[in-house]
């Protein structure tokens, strides 16, 4: 089959509908991949059966730096066309690939537009097998990156429900006394996150044990915070998460720890029987601003995982359940929803989003890591998919202060709080901020909690 040769300008914009479900890996399709914080693929990919074309331009606010054709033959070509701008035209056999290689500043706003109306589906990932269905016009980097205004949340997410976006430290298990609590009362603090196991809040199966939470609402109350609850049933050390009585549903994980089997029906019924009655004794509480679930991350061996009866779909349509059953049981508290990685489906994240976005969910993810691959390429993009669409967040963990720089350009050998805050601002689009409690910087030049109260009290609103 031959295809006309069509025009693309590929210039990176506010997307179009994202996720696409899928049953199996596609075989071809443009490929786009962000290798770091600065380098950039993009790979024309041909199944075996027939080839594929695909033309265009990557537009940027920002010169490139590099620009490196790939495999290209023939009458395909990748060049500047402009210090911003890249023209690309490029046309695969059955089984072949072409592409261009291009690096550009971390701050630079990336846009795709496909106006050549090629047909070819576009992708976010390190490979075909994990990688995020797109539709351009597309932004890669900020949500503007095609003039685009940036969105407000959609009121329905906000209205009758308790919203106080900004700035939440998060305790550290085994750290959480309150008195520690209140060395975080600094200025441009709204509240805390604290951990409960749910093997503690209900130690045995119906009998529930709020008196921690309760106290620690008392005290919010005098000291004008907030708390949000995450609920643990999955942990990082060797210690059950679950209540006892379903310990036949917990497995070892690769942590030290123990993970629910949260796609089995057993779990997802006690799950909804907890939410309810924490949403009877404190959703009324003006200084609960809800629950926080663990990451969606298993951290165990999918094969572990389904011998045990997983699969993705029954993960998917577990979570949906939880979040809006926990949604409807605690009708003015949030449920902050942390994702990340989703075994076996990735794209079912947008999936699980797409649901439960009108529910009030709030939606983010435990690591702010402008240079890891993996959350560049599988988690990020869902943060640009859903902004304005539902309120979102992220949360600075111990691994995050001390992250290196991975590329040359900065003053610091590490990103630096104010990088973090600000890349979470601007390319995560979060309303609120997590900030881990961590009272000890893991290498020279690392950082600390302690670093990012300046930044917190000189940034102490945003929504």
């Amino acid at each position: 089959m031959k295809f006309p040769r069509l025009a693309l300008i590929l210039v990176l914009s506010l997307a179009g509908p994202w996720a696409i479900a899928q049953t199996t890996p596609p075989t071809s399709g443009v490929l786009i991949t962000r290798t770091n914080s600065e380098q950039w693929e993009l790979r024309l990919i041909s199944g075996s059966s027939e080839g594929e074309q695909f033309s265009g331009v990557i537009e940027s606010d920002l010169p490139f730096a590099t620009v490196t054709d790939v495999s290209l033959e023939g009458g395909d070509s990748a060049r500047l066309l402009t210090p911003t701008s890249i023209g690309a035209t490029l046309s695969t056999r059955p089984g072949g690939i072409d592409g261009v290689n291009f690096s550009v500043s971390a701050d630079a706003k990336l846009c795709i537009r496909d106006t050549g109306s090629s047909g070819v589906q576009l992708y976010l990932g390190d490979s075909l097998d994990n990688a995020i269905p797109v539709s351009a016009p597309l932004a890669l980097t900020s949500a503007d990156a095609c003039g685009t205004f940036a969105p407000e949340i959609a009121a329905a997410t906000i209205s009758g429900r308790k919203y106080h976006p900004g700035h939440y430290i998060a305790m550290s298990r085994g750290a959480d006394s309150q008195s520690l609590m209140a060395t975080a009362i600094k200025p441009g603090v709204v509240g805390i996150m604290k951990r409960y196991t749910w093997r503690s809040l209900e130690p045995s199966k119906g009998v529930y044990q709020f008196g921690e939470l309760k106290s620690d609402l008392n005290w919010a109350a005098s000291h004008g915070m907030r708390i949000i609850a995450m609920i643990e049933d999955k942990t990082f050390r060797n210690e059950k998460a679950g209540p006892a009585y379903l310990d036949s549903y917990e497995l070892r994980n690769n942590l030290n720890g123990y993970t629910l089997m949260r796609w089995q029906p057993a779990v997802v019924e006690r799950f909804n029987a907890l939410t309810k009655a924490l949403g009877t004794q404190v959703d009324g509480n003006k200084n609960f601003e809800g629950i926080a679930t663990q990451e969606t991350a298993l951290s165990m061996a999918i094969s572990t995982a389904k011998a045990h009866g997983y699969t993705p779909e029954k993960y998917r349509d577990a979570y949906i359940n939880m979040l809006t059953t926990a949604s409807t049981n605690m009708p003015t508290s949030r449920v902050f929803w942390f994702m990340n990685f989703f075994p076996g489906h990735q794209d079912y994240i947008g999936v699980i989003a797409g649901k439960v976005a009108s529910h009030g969910v709030i939606m983010g993810g435990p690591d702010v890591m402008p240079d890891n691959k993996s959350l560049q390429s599988q988690t990020y993009p869902f943060y640009t998919q859903f902004y304005g669409k539902m309120p979102l967040f992220g949360q600075v963990e111990n691994v995050c202060y001390s992250q290196l720089h991975m590329t040359s350009g900065y003053d610091t050998k590490y990103w630096t709080m104010l990088e973090l805050f600000n890349y979470a601002r601007t390319k995560l689009h979060v309303n609120y901020m997590f900030w881990v409690r961590i009272t000890r910087p893991e290498g020279a030049a690392a950082y600390d909690w302690t670093d990012a109260l300046p930044v917190i009290a000189s940034h102490p609103q945003f929504n």
